[in-house]
């Protein structure tokens, strides 16, 4: 699994206390350079690891809309496709996979009490999902991102082709600029065949892992 080294990490420590930042302003307070910020953010975007930059709300600005936690118990079976079907819907702000008897937690914003019960029944209906309970979030005091980025974290990648985890280093096919990740030779292989048309033209580069 690819790591995050000490660069990576000053850039992701910056961004995290001010997205705003502008790459001149990054590679100032990281001590390295704008081109550098450029290429290494790039990646991590190529990568997944940001997957965007959006502003982060202050909700208790706001006068209407009510936030809630619900608690759910889910088919264990079923909760990979219940969640990518979760993950549409406009109230539902963050799902969670968790220890314990209820397995999915969900964070909703909803503007009234109505609002959330017509949710509730939809997911009792649609999902046959039973939720044990629910609180409502009263004020933020604090609301970070929940990721402890230092130098070492490893961080997961999935194959372009196969969707599946990619252990150890990756195959890495660059095409215009962009980076994409392969599990294996294999897949590399058949993304290439399947998109050889569109890659003519394009300025394309291969790196593999070194051999052990």
């Amino acid at each position: 699994m690819p790591e995050l080294d000490d660069v990576d990490a000053r850039i992701l420590g910056i961004l995290v206390e001010d997205g705003r930042r502008s790459f001149r302003e990054v590679a100032r307070r990281a001590g390295i350079t704008t081109p550098t910020v450029q290429a290494r953010v790039k990646r991590m975007m190529d990568e997944g690891l940001i997957r965007k930059i959006s502003p982060v709300f202050d909700v208790s600005k706001f006068k209407q809309g009510l936030v809630f936690h619900l608690y759910l118990r889910v088919n264990p079976a079923e909760i990979e496709n219940i969640a990518d079907k979760l993950e549409k819907n406009p109230e539902v702000r963050g799902i969670y996979l968790t220890t314990g008897e209820n397995n999915l937690t969900l964070r909703v914003a909803v503007e009234s009490l109505e609002q959330l019960q017509r949710f509730t029944e939809t997911l009792s209906n649609d999902f046959g999902v039973r939720q044990n309970s629910s609180q409502m979030i009263v004020k933020i005091f604090k609301d970070d991102q929940p990721v402890l980025i230092r130098p070492g974290t490893g961080v997961e990648l999935k194959c372009e082709t196969c969707n599946g985890p990619i252990s150890g280093k990756p195959f890495v096919l660059k095409v215009a600029g962009r980076e994409r990740f392969f599990c294996c030779q294999t897949c590399l292989g058949k993304f290439r065949e399947t998109y050889e048309p569109k890659l003519k033209g394009l300025a394309i580069a291969i790196e593999s892992p070194s051999p052990r």
